[in-house]
């Protein structure tokens, strides 16, 4: 059984067994709605918004401690490490705001995917000009499977990708560290068969419901919790939101103006 952690007096606590937790919840001498976590939680959440956590008690208790201290000093959004929070090497980008975000995720892959189809494509067109007169589906199986190669590289070097950084998400090891490549190599392939089913068409739009549903029900995608990943967000000022809708738009235009020629 995993272990829990909680905030008390501003600090975070643990790890206890569950079993502890709910003797310290029975007795008064912890908050009814101080924050709790364990493995398998997307955030922290109060003691009494977990199901059979906490159960109110008939016998007299201690006088609830406030837990507005612990939540203003414990994040909400990080799986707390076994080790001090200050540990945790995050490379400046602190998690804030709501975490489970399965549209910014989306529109983050789709406008990397674009922007590397245009370079790419640019490139490989120049070079060999019998690739423009492929099926538009075959090729963008091909140019899918070479963004699985391009994108374990960004993750590595840079711990995101150059729309994933625009939108503010990083993609982490539990503990704060970059993947390696062949961690993210994995995460991609998982995110290209589950997510994204290889490409097809009918395949692609049933993966990218279940895994919406899976994000925003159980807090976590299959490959991110397979691999024991931590995908972080930070509020996306309206700036960004407009370069990355100007992006998309001039691809469109593009694609516009190539069929009028």
């Amino acid at each position: 059984m995993h272990p829990w952690y909680y905030a008390e007096a501003g600090q975070q606590r643990g790890p206890i067994p569950k079993e502890d937790l709910q003797s310290k919840l029975g007795a008064g001498t912890l908050a009814p709605d101080a924050l709790v976590w364990t493995e398998g939680m997307s955030e922290w959440k109060p003691a009494n918004s977990v199901a059979g956590l906490w159960v109110p008690s008939p016998q007299p208790a201690l006088p609830p401690q406030s837990s507005s201290s612990s939540q203003a000093s414990v994040s909400p959004y990080a799986p707390p490490a076994a080790s001090a929070l200050d540990e945790v090497d995050w490379s400046g980008h602190v998690p804030e705001g709501p975490q489970i975000r399965p549209w910014v995720r989306y529109w983050a892959r789709t406008l990397d995917f674009i922007l590397f189809f245009f370079v790419v494509g640019s490139v490989a067109a120049a070079v060999f000009p019998a690739i423009t007169e492929m099926h538009d589906t075959l090729l963008g199986m091909i140019f899918l499977a070479a963004y699985n190669l391009y994108e374990p590289t960004m993750l590595a070097i840079f711990g995101a990708t150059p729309f994933k950084a625009l939108l503010r998400i990083r993609v982490r090891n539990k503990n704060g560290s970059k993947l390696g490549y062949g961690q993210a190599l994995v995460r991609t392939l998982s995110v290209w068969f589950a997510g994204q089913g290889l490409g097809i068409p009918i395949a692609a739009l049933i993966t990218h419901i279940h895994a919406y549903n899976r994000l925003t029900g159980q807090g976590i995608t299959s490959w991110d919790q397979s691999g024991n990943f931590t995908v972080t967000h930070k509020p996306v000022q309206w700036y960004r939101w407009l370069l990355a809708m100007g992006v998309f738009a001039g691809f469109i235009a593009l694609i516009v103006i190539s069929a009028e020629l």
